[in-house]
């Protein structure tokens, strides 16, 4: 499971880039090309383009959002990334294997699962740009008690939890913070991918 979020940091407000899982109201653009998607909406005066491709050598998703603010004043926004991790043939029997942690150097998300015999030293990373960011590796603390893809509860916070490590239900979500001031623009990028090793 992977999903966007927008959220107006004033208002608390949130919605999806995408159809789902947040939909809002006004019309939901898909286009497809050669090795890439787009997904297109508009949502109180902020438009977004979401473009999901691949890298063609190396094990990397590219999710770029794009976002122009076109509603005549200036806006804050949070922009959230989440997904579930694996890490083997099937989330039951590897959720508590997974754990999670920061990098030092980057602030990307990396999740490892040592107990599995062929691929224990891989690791895989979610990362966004922005030095400014929220993570949280947990998905009770990201859904809350009752909460859904489509409402989480973390979304009604200042910022994610920062719950990282073992024995939890893995997840990755990452937040990060832009300001937009009438009609600019911003691009922001979410990776996921994988290394043989942490070095890679």
């Amino acid at each position: 499971t992977e999903a966007f979020y927008i959220r107006d940091e004033d208002s608390g407000r949130f919605w999806s880039p995408t159809l789902l899982p947040t939909r809002s109201a006004g019309p939901y653009r898909a286009r497809h090309g050669f090795g890439y998607s787009a997904f297109e909406h508009e949502d109180e005066g902020i438009e977004s383009v979401l473009r999901v491709f691949v890298a063609i050598d190396a094990p990397v998703k590219f999710s770029a959002l794009a976002l122009r603010n076109r509603s005549g004043r200036p806006r804050r926004l949070g922009l959230t990334g989440y997904l579930d991790w694996v890490l083997g043939d099937e989330r039951a029997k590897t959720l508590l294997q997974v754990t999670t942690g920061l990098d030092d150097d980057t602030g990307a998300l990396f999740a490892r699962n040592a107990y599995h015999a062929d691929f224990g030293d891989r690791v895989a990373f979610f990362d966004v740009d922005g030095k400014t960011r929220s993570a949280c590796g947990d998905r009770g603390d990201f859904f809350g008690r009752g909460g859904t893809l489509a409402v989480p509860a973390a979304l009604h916070e200042a910022e994610l939890s920062g719950r990282l490590g073992a024995a939890l239900d893995p997840c990755a979500a990452l937040r990060v913070e832009l300001e937009l001031a009438p009609g600019e623009q911003a691009d922001v990028v979410f990776r996921l991918g994988a290394g043989k090793n942490t070095a890679e």
